[in-house]
């Protein structure tokens, strides 16, 4: 890779509006500030990371902390209804009978991933709403009490979030080439191949690597990490109540939602009042 290679990727942490405006500028600069010295190199590379991620984090404030943090439940509500969709199909593949391995609930649920996958938020997340409430008396009946009822509550509440508050997005069919990801899921954890340690380990690794950009992204754009971090919460809850676990790692997970929030509001409130006493000099 040489020297432009990386100053270009590096160039990728600014806004798209910023590097159409003055990308090809501080590409010339970077390399004339720094020829003849890879460190200095190295040292203005990382600056120019620096800004660029300090001038994303400022657009994305603009919104305001409400809208990013519906955005993050929005997106959070699709990977909550994909993993469903994905454990059902596992299950049904591996000829487990249940009253919730039903075709009808497994055909409403891909039909809300397709919806949401499109743009169309307000009628995936009504659907998914009138899919929990239908699947409730069986979840009671397996776990009665607390246990059946406390997982269900942030996916209702991402539910509500994707039916009153959607992203602002048109419509795109195209969007539809992510059911892929819980056909794929279901192809690695289906009967005989889900038990490859070698799947499993692949599988891990790229749980590790959504997790790696969201806590890099984090600072700059915190939807990703909200809509990571809620799945979970939501399996922390699930392992404590129902299987009676508790260990440090299962509350870490279980305080990463609400951490990932109390960040976002924070700040992007501060990111607003620096931004309107920069505007008032």
């Amino acid at each position: 890779m040489t020297r432009g290679d990386a100053a270009r990727i590096a160039l990728l942490s600014f806004p798209r509006p910023v590097r159409a405006a003055r990308g090809d500028e501080m590409l010339a600069t970077l390399l004339d500030a720094s020829a003849g010295s890879r460190r200095r190199f190295i040292g203005e590379l990382v600056d120019l990371i620096k800004v660029g991620l300090s001038n994303r984090a400022a657009q994305t404030a603009t919104v305001g902390a409400r809208r990013l943090v519906a955005d993050g439940l929005c997106l959070a509500a699709i990977w909550l209804v994909t993993l469903d969709l994905s454990t059902l199909l596992a299950q049904r593949a591996r000829s487990m009978h249940d009253p919730l391995l039903a075709w009808p609930s497994i055909a409403v649920l891909a039909a809300v991933l397709a919806l949401a996958l499109i743009g169309l938020d307000r009628l995936a997340g009504a659907a998914a709403l009138v899919w929990t409430a239908l699947r409730l008396p069986e979840l009671m009946d397996l776990h009665p009490g607390l246990a059946g009822l406390a997982p269900e509550v942030l996916p209702v509440v991402c539910f509500l979030v994707l039916m009153l508050a959607p992203r602002r997005r048109a419509p795109d069919l195209q969007r539809l080439a992510w059911l892929l990801v819980p056909a794929g899921l279901v192809t690695l954890f289906g009967p005989g191949i889900g038990d490859s340690p070698i799947l499993f380990g692949a599988v891990l690794l790229g749980v590790c690597a959504v997790v790696a950009v969201a806590v890099t992204t984090l600072p700059s754009d915190p939807r990703l990490a909200i809509a990571g971090a809620v799945p979970l919460s939501n399996l922390a809850i699930m392992v404590m109540l129902i299987n009676q676990q508790s260990s440090p790692v299962l509350w870490l997970g279980l305080v990463s939602a609400p951490a990932a929030l109390v960040f976002t509001v924070a700040r992007t409130g501060r990111l607003r009042r620096r931004s309107g006493s920069a505007r008032a000099l």
